[in-house]
């Protein structure tokens, strides 16, 4: 594992925020290391998402950067039923961890594209489009979807890195 590799691709989250970023990036080594060790530290938190057994290490793996954004506001889960608005509340709180300028809007986004879903997605990122800023949708065998925001600009070294470490992202 390329340690130099896994720290800039966490910097895509955190941005400027070092401390963060060191304790995002030594919990993805625990769990791209030892994923036996990481399902043990963090038994607790992967019980509460209804996992109990071991897990295939591509599992443990996008679960892993999930839940450790997620420990530090920079990811978000969305329900399924949420609204481009509901969205846009949640993704707000990353923008503020992220101290990006501009907040999205809710009452702007409206219902978005037609009913509750996917569509939704598309609606959201148009809207952090606009502002250079792309929504990242990560990989999860759920009904959720754990999101994330980046500079628009970075999608692509993004997919890359996400790539060549292993985890499961699309940028939108």
């Amino acid at each position: 594992m390329n340690s130099v590799l896994l720290k800039e691709f966490v910097q895509f989250f955190t941005l400027t925020d070092a401390a963060a970023t060191e304790r995002i990036s030594e919990r993805l080594r625990l769990g791209l290391r030892d994923p036996a060790a990481y399902q043990e530290q963090f038994a607790e938190e992967l019980g509460e998402r209804g996992i109990v057994a071991e897990l295939p290490p591509q599992e443990l793996r996008d679960i892993a950067l999930i839940d450790a954004l997620l420990a530090e506001d920079l990811a978000w889960e969305s329900d399924w039923k949420d609204t481009a608005a509901d969205m846009a509340e949640g993704l707000n709180e990353i923008l503020s961890c992220q101290n990006r300028p501009h907040p999205l809007r809710p009452s702007a986004l409206g219902r978005g594209r037609g009913e509750p879903g996917p569509e939704q997605l598309d609606t959201v990122q148009d809207a952090l489009e606009a502002q250079g800023l792309a929504l990242v949708l990560f990989t999860l065998d759920s009904d959720s979807y754990p999101l994330s925001i980046v500079a628009d600009e970075q999608a692509e070294n993004l997919r890359q890195s996400a790539r060549e470490l292993g985890f499961g992202v699309t940028v939108y």
